[in-house]
């Protein structure tokens, strides 16, 4: 599945029975140090997972049980919080606490006064998560959504994998932020960002987050997956090469990462 068919699937998705005017009214009072909402750009196997965890856990609910709600309706109110996940009509009508998706910040008109997060991570650990994460599913038999066209990638090793992948999966961090893997693009929309954290330094980002929000968010880890494989040193080498540009936009994204 491309980009352009995945965004197509989100915005079909089910209709929710909740009334849109409820959301409207009980979002309208919601302030966050001059924000009235807050959205997680998530990229894949960077930890956006446990920071979503952290988000919904505040609102008293169990957080697994919120969790399953949301994929089946995609929004929904939990206590006082609104939140809204997968669906792009839902996030850029701005009517939530906190919403997430995987959706390319390019692809999206959130409202004004929308506060903007995302997590980065190494790009050859990231890619080399994901590939742990597809085998574990396919080797254990998990019958995972994502499954029917992200596992036909995997192949019979590796190699096969890194020939199969998009482009837009492989470089997905450098992707969420210019549909045309442009550094500078990419740089200006993560500069407009309201805060930014890499899984290296997850517990100090999500502490700066709090900070920011004025939230008590737990610093949650999840998904350890335990399928680990061998890659051969080669393959490594050329994994790293085809990352030369998502390596070089993080180098700028650190070098410009403002004082906090």
């Amino acid at each position: 599945m491309n980009a352009s068919q995945f965004i197509g699937r989100v915005w079909g998705k089910l209709k929710s029975p909740l009334d849109q005017v409820r959301f409207r009214a009980m979002t309208a009072r919601y302030d966050f140090g001059g924000f009235k909402r807050i959205y997680h750009v998530h990229i894949r196997k960077t930890g956006g997972t446990s920071l979503n965890q952290s988000f919904l856990k505040i609102s008293g609910e169990d957080s697994a049980s919120l969790y399953a709600r949301l994929a089946q309706i995609h929004r929904v109110i939990s206590d006082d919080k609104a939140y809204v996940a997968w669906n792009v009509r839902y996030i850029n009508q701005g009517n939530y606490f906190y919403a997430f998706s995987h959706v390319p910040l390019h692809a999206l008109k959130l409202p004004e006064r929308t506060f903007t997060v995302t997590c980065f991570r190494d790009p050859v650990r990231r890619v080399i998560s994901l590939y742990n994460m597809l085998m574990d599913y396919q080797v254990n038999k998990i019958a995972h959504p994502g499954m029917s066209v992200q596992g036909k990638w995997l192949g019979n090793s590796f190699d096969d994998f890194l020939r199969n992948i998009p482009k837009e999966e492989l470089c997905n961090q450098l992707y969420m932020f210019s549909a045309q893997y442009d550094i500078e693009e990419a740089l200006e929309r993560v500069q407009g960002l309201s805060h930014y954290m890499f899984t290296e330094e997850f517990a100090q980002g999500v502490e700066k987050l709090n900070a920011k929000t004025g939230l008590n968010l737990e610093t949650i880890h999840i998904r350890k997956t335990e399928y680990k494989a061998e890659i051969h040193q080669k393959s490594l080498d050329a994994l790293k090469e085809q990352l030369n540009v998502e390596y070089e936009f993080l180098r700028r994204v650190r070098e410009t990462q403002p004082e906090e």
